[in-house]
């Protein structure tokens, strides 16, 4: 009996540990905000510029989200506004001991400058995607996630619009959090488009201090593998998540 207790214990810590990690850095988990639970966040990153988004968990399995920012929002540059980006995620299976969760959802928010001649962000955002995520303990907590998508950005050129994604993330205490992702940029080596990739993949890292149950940090670092023809270093952002009920 105390093991199926234990057992239990630890599944439901999993679980809501899980849930505290929407993203890693660029792709989504099949984690969910609650019923009742909403999250404001603002990530700032190169050329002055700001985004802000919100998400909102309509039940503990479905829950929505906008995102809208620009370039030069600081400075003395006139503001380059980007598109105003929806998120919907919907969680179809939840996670057990033996099965990982498994979500599907819309994510029109990519990362980087916003390029309106192409209808593109640097790095694409998902768009419609599926994702699968799992937890073990392992001094603290350890998920895996892995998903493919199918991004909306820049769909006339002859990319491959589908994609592969994964994501780890690894507790460090109680108040630091250490992610890594990839995405093999499939959908993003057209050599017609001036902003595509080189094939390399994109490689991002980012690490978390969670302050309270509420509010965190999270330090993130994009494209270490300088996929981008465009970049000279990998990116360097800053975003803070913050989440109450209502």
């Amino acid at each position: 009996m105390k093991v199926i207790l234990a057992l239990f214990m630890i599944s439901y810590f999993c679980v809501n540990i899980l849930a505290s990690n929407l993203f890693t850095i660029d792709n989504p988990t099949a984690a969910m905000l609650q019923r009742g639970e909403a999250a404001i966040n603002s990530k700032l990153y190169q050329n002055d510029a700001i985004v802000m988004g919100t998400d909102v968990g309509i039940a503990d399995f479905f829950q929505i989200g906008l995102a809208f920012g620009g370039e030069h929002i600081l400075g003395n540059q006139n503001p380059k506004w980007t598109r105003v980006d929806y998120k919907v995620k919907l969680r179809i299976i939840n996670e057990t001991l033996s099965l990982p969760a498994i979500a599907i959802g819309v994510d029109t928010q990519g990362h980087g400058t916003y390029h309106k001649d192409t209808k593109r962000y640097e790095i694409k955002s998902k768009g419609a995607y599926a994702v699968l995520s799992k937890n073990f303990e392992l001094l603290g907590l350890i998920g895996f996630d892995l998903g493919a998508n199918y991004s909306f950005d820049d769909h006339k050129t002859k990319a491959n619009d589908l994609d592969i994604f994964t994501g780890i993330y690894k507790t460090a205490g109680d108040y630091v959090t250490l992610f890594i992702d990839f995405s093999t940029g499939l959908n993003d080596i057209d050599s017609n488009d001036e902003y595509a990739g080189l094939k390399r993949g994109y490689l991002n890292t980012a690490v978390q201090f969670n302050v309270n149950e509420q509010f965190s940090i999270k330090l993130l670092l994009h494209d270490l593998l300088r996929n981008r023809k465009q970049t000279e270093l990998f990116d360097r952002s800053l975003v803070l998540d913050y989440r109450w009920f209502f």
